[in-house]
């Protein structure tokens, strides 16, 4: 989540929108509007995770501001008193069915009825869930004013791998801190992921425990290379958990991208590390990253198609602009439909099963790791299996000099797959490299965008291929609309075809400046210091 909010103070939120009847001064800005700018703020900042609407934004502030005198009203037939303050303050103001839910919503989150309760009723499962949600929102804003105060300020609101941080300060935050955590139990009955509130001193101990962690997981030549590999799966898996919120949200693409990159990298490690491990150790953990880069994966190919797509038509006439909207629109579902299964899989047990075992492992030095035979010393070290490691993967890339020039597609995108591994390799090993690692890896970059953008270029043609053939069966009044359609998107088809026959062409080029002998050079020399 974002944490550029500093020092985020309830009662400093805008809250105009908010209608809350006759409700007397005490009411407005005492506990209960504490409260009410509380759960907004937790509404908003986790609204990646939950995703409700407006209305039950809504439903979150008009609950937070009857809290003090829900409290006082009688526990004889629990509803029915909640549902006469409901109609007292609102009137015909809102629809029936939104105050039947608001009055829900108080009766729950002020403890006069049970979750259970919300489950058995004949309510749709999306409307009971929202319920329940809100509520729980609602349980640990009034937690944090457990000291009636008014006086715990929330820092800040974060996702980290383990849940949600809520850092708090204040001089009753400890007292206010406790009762938060136990109000936080609905949210994670529910299913979400667990939040963790946290006095200011406590959380910055913490922050300085991984500052200094961070710093331990710099490679030395020295390491083991399970220690090794054990301090890059940290660093990569810690990247994924940081873009999974940004991943969840789906608003900037970059988040998903790097997120799925890191499971990439990840991916890479377990085979460029892997034979300093017991293999079933990796085993467990190669399924649960496995998975996640399968439901990350098709979101992010969708996004890349669409992305480039809009790059096309940015070049085209303004008249021409709305050719490929068919086949944008086709995509646009198909992303949702694949972002839906997504945030399915971040939310289910296997994928917070998987974080919290890996996250284990990568912070247990020795995990896992294959015990040294006794009697001759065996290589083990970063500086003594580092330079093979590099140049096995060197030398798979290189075997390919002899068919770079005629190469069908197919080689090279195994070709594409070796120069990721060989860069990846590079880039592990990079704290312990001579300086000139650093422009190895670019000019490794560089050749694996280039078969990147190819492969993306193929990958497309065949996709576009295929809806071309099915937007031709379709039988439609308007036959022209329908030709017009298809010769746009006959267009774009061969526009990718030209850059693939681009790319293609102007490879070998490429792969002449990589396999020159002062690359290799360099190369030589950035291993050497080990």
């Amino acid at each position: 989540m974002d944490r550029s909010e500093e020092n985020i103070i309830p009662g400093e939120e805008d809250n105009s929108n908010v209608t809350v009847g006759d409700l007397n001064e005490e009411d407005r800005f005492g506990r209960s509007e504490y409260i009410c700018e509380a759960a907004l703020l937790l509404f908003d900042r986790t609204q990646p995770l939950h995703e409700l609407d407006e209305r039950s934004r809504q439903i979150t502030a008009q609950a937070g501001l009857l809290y003090d005198q829900a409290l006082r009203l009688p526990n004889k037939k629990p509803l029915k008193p909640v549902r006469n303050l409901v109609k007292s303050q609102f009137g015909n103001e809102i629809p029936a069915e939104i105050a039947e839910e608001l009055a829900l919503v108080v009766a729950l989150y002020t403890g006069r009825i049970k979750p259970k309760k919300i489950l058995r009723m004949d309510l749709p499962t999306l409307q009971q869930r929202a319920i329940v949600t809100v509520s729980a929102m609602l349980m640990i804003a009034a937690g944090l004013d457990n000291s009636e105060s008014q006086s715990s300020t929330i820092e800040d609101i974060q996702e980290t791998w383990e849940g949600i941080w809520i850092v708090v300060n204040g001089p009753q935050a400890l007292l206010d801190v406790n009762a938060a955590n136990q109000a936080a139990r609905l949210w994670e009955k529910i299913g979400y992921p667990p939040i963790n509130v946290l006095e200011s001193t406590e959380a910055e101990k913490i922050r300085e425990t991984k500052r200094v962690m961070e710093e331990s997981l710099r490679l030395t030549p020295d390491d083991p290379l399970s220690e090794a590999g054990r301090k890059v799966m940290h660093l990569h898996f810690q990247s994924m958990v940081n873009n999974e919120a940004g991943t969840r949200q789906g608003v900037d693409i970059e988040a998903l991208h790097d997120m799925r990159v890191a499971t990439r990298r990840l991916r890479a490690a377990f085979e460029v590390f892997g034979e300093a491990f017991e293999p079933k150790v990796l085993k467990k953990h190669l399924k649960g990253l496995r998975a996640t880069g399968r439901a990350l994966g098709r979101v992010r190919d969708l996004d890349v198609f669409m992305e480039k797509a809009g790059k096309y038509l940015n070049g085209l006439p303004q008249e021409q602009k709305s050719g490929l909207d068919p086949l944008l629109a086709n995509w646009e579902s198909q992303r949702v439909a694949a972002r839906d299964e997504m945030l399915v899989f971040l939310n289910s047990k296997e994928y917070q099963v998987f974080k919290k075992d890996f996250n284990k492992f990568v912070h247990t030095p020795e995990a896992g790791a294959l015990v040294a035979p006794k009697g001759i010393p065996e290589p083990h070290r970063v500086r003594e299996l580092a330079p093979a490691l590099i140049y096995d993967r060197l030398a798979i890339v290189r075997a390919f000099n002899d068919v770079v020039g005629s190469a069908p597609i197919e080689t090279l995108h195994a070709l594409r797959i070796e120069f990721k591994k060989l860069r990846y390799t590079v880039e592990y090993f990079q704290d312990v490299l001579g300086s000139q690692a650093k422009g190895i890896i670019n000019v490794l970059k560089g050749m694996q965008d280039h078969l990147g953008d190819m492969n993306d270029a193929d990958v497309a043609i065949q996709i576009l291929k295929e809806f071309i053939k099915q937007e031709k069966k379709k039988s439609t009044q308007d036959e022209q609309s329908l030709v017009s359609e298809i010769q746009a998107i006959e267009d774009y088809l061969q526009y990718r075809r030209d850059e693939r026959q681009h790319l293609m062409e102007t490879f070998p080029a490429a792969w002449k400046n990589f396999n020159r002998s002062e690359m290799m050079r360099d190369m030589a020399l950035a291993v050497s210091v080990l």
